[in-house]
């Protein structure tokens, strides 16, 4: 009996090993499959939120008109205000025009303007806050919360605003108005002068152009060509088909060369002579 117990206990004991061994190897073996779907998952999220950008619903025209109206500073803002503040600070007595706008009129400072600038704005003490990227609420942030405008007392001020704008034409034109009244709260006899975006794509079929277009038609109605001056050289930069040309814009969107500053300094020019000096 001894050793038959002995016995069993034996088979028992053998039995009862095996099942455990493999539960405790289950895992181990399984890592593996564990590991291959982790990066299935995570390769599976960018899509996901790639899906969900592309499928974001628009803005109502209430809520794209509270952000185009809504000071906002951008990181880019730091650097740039940081060192206009300082020139501003440094020039205060020389500056006599001030310049408010996107991109496009911050890149009358890059290297392939340099001619253009030289003779179109150097000679008129110039203050330009022109910035990449901007929308209307980014050139309102600049108006009313960078503090440059209380440091100087320009004779005219000029803006292009707009193209950067997302969402509904009406809520950029809300934008422009209100960059217009934050101005005038702060120079109120100071003459503006209010440019139509400029043609951008590369013909009249461009939905962003025109989407401008459409801001155009409406913001020439808050021009008096008294205090506000409505300045529209669209055609000059277009060929009588409404082709832009990259002779012109080599982007189909940005002067960027002598050319096309020419384009823009000319329109400038009468009105620096009056007012500049």
């Amino acid at each position: 009996m001894k050793a038959s117990h002995l016995f069993t206990a034996f088979l028992a004991a053998l039995i009862g090993v095996a099942p455990v061994a493999a539960a405790e190897a289950a895992p181990a073996e399984a890592a593996p499959a564990e590991k291959a779907k982790a990066p299935a998952k995570a390769a599976a999220k960018p899509k996901k939120a790639a899906n969900k950008k592309k499928s974001a619903k628009a803005p109502s025209l209430e809520e794209a008109t509270k952000i185009a109206t809504t000071p906002v500073q951008a990181k880019r803002h730091i650097k740039r205000h940081e060192q206009k503040k300082a020139y501003t600070a440094a020039n205060k007595g020389k500056i006599k025009i001030l310049m408010l706008g996107d991109s496009i009129t911050h890149q009358w400072e890059r290297a392939s303007a340099a001619p253009a600038a030289k003779k179109y704005l150097e000679p008129y003490g110039v203050l330009n806050l022109g910035c990449g990227g901007d929308r209307t609420q980014h050139t309102l942030w600049i108006v009313e919360k960078s503090g440059i405008l209380e440091m100087i007392n320009p004779k005219l001020v000029t803006l292009m605003i707009g193209t950067n704008n997302r969402y509904d034409y009406r809520a950029t034109v809300a934008g422009i108005k209100s960059i217009l009244d934050a101005v005038r709260k702060r120079y109120p006899k100071t003459p503006i002068l209010l440019y139509a975006i400029f043609p951008r794509g590369a013909d009249n079929k461009n939905l962003r152009r025109i989407e401008n277009e459409k801001v155009n038609a409406e913001i020439v109605k808050f021009c008096n060509n008294k205090d506000i001056i409505w300045v529209d050289i669209r055609k000059n930069f277009l060929t009588p088909e409404g082709i832009l040309e990259k002779s012109m814009m080599p982007d189909l969107l940005h002067p960027r060369n002598v050319k096309g500053y020419t384009v823009w300094g000319e329109s400038l020019k009468p009105y620096f002579e009056k007012y500049g000096k």
